[in-house]
């Protein structure tokens, strides 16, 4: 019993001593105290407002970048839509808008425009992916560049319109495809026309070369028999129509000097040839007044001239022609037209004509290579309408 007392009394100096400076254990739990306190201090007023502030200005930072993203999607000509990881489409600019034809976008959903492709939209999201896949939307293509953007929960799709290119590139492709079939065509052109200047050597001129050689062989003969006279007429009309031969085959390979003789005199010429040899009528233009043309342009009249009539020759089966040349305010205008069974016209994505050969397109070259323009008017059965103009400036121009 004094024992309980004695250590009572013990316990109770020890209680009433515990909150001394000198009790360690004391300390040490006021210390921890301190700390706990301060702990909690500082995650109160210190940590969690600077999450909050984190979160807030994450918060803004999304929003701003969500704005800028808007505003330079607004001002992009291609179509721009943006999704959530479910495929909602959550904006979209003024050009998808129209292309695409939404009235309603909240209630649209990214399959109603690409459909038949499994995307895995919340993948390409969460993982920021990015590629590049070809489709064909409306009858238009385009190449639609996905982009997922994590931080923002969303994906934007970019839609790269390549109509234009694809058309461009299977014009070339065409454009292609003629330059080599004209290039056979060409030299299927020139195959021909040296077996053609082969022949007229071979078979008119050598032949009549030929027979002049044995008529002077004979001379002494014809001396004898009293045959002088006629051998002499014909030994001249066979170098006469040698001659011929020689100047048609040289006319073919070049023009008549057009210096010299002038524009109107050559063409008319030509004229006369082929109205002669095909039987065709024909009415034939120039102005009043003498023509005082740069050389470049008078050849170049001529040559469309030239090529024009031999098109008709081979395939309009036309009965007449019309060619006129007259001054305009702003140009010198040639027109040509006949009465043929015409064609349709078809023309490159650089507006160059097209047909079987090269005659229309060089024409045409040769025009706007002098600054001209050059317009065929053509159908089937209607003839066919051929127009070069050059402007008043650049005749003043190459004059000076």
């Amino acid at each position: 019993m004094l024992l309980l007392i004695q250590n009572s009394s013990e316990f109770d100096d020890y209680i009433k001593s515990f909150p001394s400076s000198y009790n360690p254990v004391f300390i040490s739990i006021l210390i921890f105290i301190l700390i706990l306190a301060l702990i909690y201090i500082s995650y109160k007023n210190i940590y969690i407002p600077m999450i909050k502030k984190h979160k807030k200005d994450k918060k803004q930072f999304e929003i701003t970048t969500e704005k800028i993203l808007s505003m330079f999607s607004e001002l992009d000509p291609n179509p721009i839509i943006r999704i959530a990881q479910d495929g909602l489409i959550i904006n979209l600019n003024e050009s998808a808008k129209n292309r695409f034809n939404y009235l309603r976008i909240n209630e649209s959903y990214i399959s109603s425009i690409i459909s038949g492709i499994d995307l895995q939209i919340a993948d390409i999201i969460n993982n920021d992916k990015s590629f590049i896949l070809p489709m064909e939307i409306n009858d238009r293509y385009y190449d639609v560049n996905f982009h997922g953007i994590s931080f923002l929960g969303m994906a934007q799709l970019y839609f790269w319109d390549t109509t234009e290119q694809k058309e461009y590139d299977r014009q070339m492709t065409n454009y292609q495809n003629l330059l080599r079939n004209s290039s056979a065509h060409l030299q299927k052109v020139i195959e021909e026309e040296r077996n053609r200047l082969s022949r007229i050597l071979h078979d008119s001129i050598a032949q009549n070369l030929l027979l002049i050689k044995l008529n002077v062989n004979n001379y002494k003969k014809f001396l004898n028999s009293g045959l002088v006279e006629e051998e002499y007429y014909r030994t001249i009309n066979i170098l006469d129509s040698t001659l011929k031969d020689v100047r048609e085959l040289a006319h073919n390979l070049k023009p008549l000097n057009i210096e010299e003789l002038g524009l109107e005199t050559v063409v008319r010429s030509m004229c006369n040839n082929v109205a002669r040899e095909g039987k065709y009528k024909y009415q034939l233009q120039f102005p009043e007044q003498p023509l005082h043309l740069p050389k470049d342009i008078e050849i170049c009249v001529f040559r469309v001239i030239q090529e024009s009539l031999n098109n008709m020759i081979r395939h309009a089966k036309a009965t007449s022609f019309t060619i006129n040349l007259f001054f305009e305010e702003t140009a010198l205008v040639l027109f040509i037209s006949d009465d043929g069974i015409g064609f349709k016209p078809k023309k490159l994505l650089n507006e160059k004509y097209i047909s079987d050969g090269l005659g229309m397109m060089n024409m045409q070259e040769s025009v706007e290579k002098l600054k001209g323009s050059f317009q065929v008017d053509s159908s089937n059965n209607s003839g066919t309408i051929i127009i070069a103009a050059f402007p008043i400036e650049v005749l003043t121009a190459n004059e000076n």
